[in-house]
């Protein structure tokens, strides 16, 4: 379900995917999408080329209701071989994750700190806020601070 070029140097890391992307069969369509686009552009990173959106949880968990919940870290422990799998394969140079859920899905036992680079694998893992949540962000001090994190990315990138 994952989007982009798959020798690409960027890895983009939500957490699961919702009914839209379960849909339309490819992470963040539509304004999420768009969005994570544009952010990518603003620090000279073309999606289509340069990058790959993939998802720690390769299905959409959801309550007795079927309605849509967050992962709990069983579940989370039980999809991490497969993305540890794709990171091999992969080998990106810099893994964004967007969420807190994959930041600390990505890193178990480890508390995710936005405005810090950690090493995983080789890669230089950043965490920042999912699109979907900054497209709720009305005081526009998220996306600020998602800009930060994007410059720090950047940065670690060695570019």
């Amino acid at each position: 379900m994952g989007r982009g070029n798959r020798q690409a140097d960027w890895l983009m890391l939500a957490s699961s995917p919702s009914r839209a992307e379960e849909r339309e069969g490819r992470a963040l369509p539509g304004e999420q999408g768009i969005l994570l686009d544009n952010m990518l552009k603003a620090i000279a990173v073309d999606a289509a080329s340069e990058a790959y959106v993939t998802h720690l949880l390769k299905c959409r968990p959801l309550d007795e209701a079927g309605q849509e919940r967050l992962p709990t870290e069983a579940e989370s422990a039980a999809c991490r071989p497969y993305v540890e799998r794709e990171m091999a394969l992969l080998q990106p140079r810099t893994i964004l994750t967007l969420g807190s859920m994959a930041a600390a899905g990505i890193n178990p036992g480890e508390k995710p700190v936005r405005g810090t680079v950690r090493q995983l694998g080789g890669a230089s893992v950043i965490a920042t806020f999912h699109p979907e949540m900054l497209l709720q962000d009305e005081t526009g001090k998220a996306k600020a601070r998602a800009w930060a994190d994007l410059c720090l990315a950047k940065s670690a990138h060695g570019e």
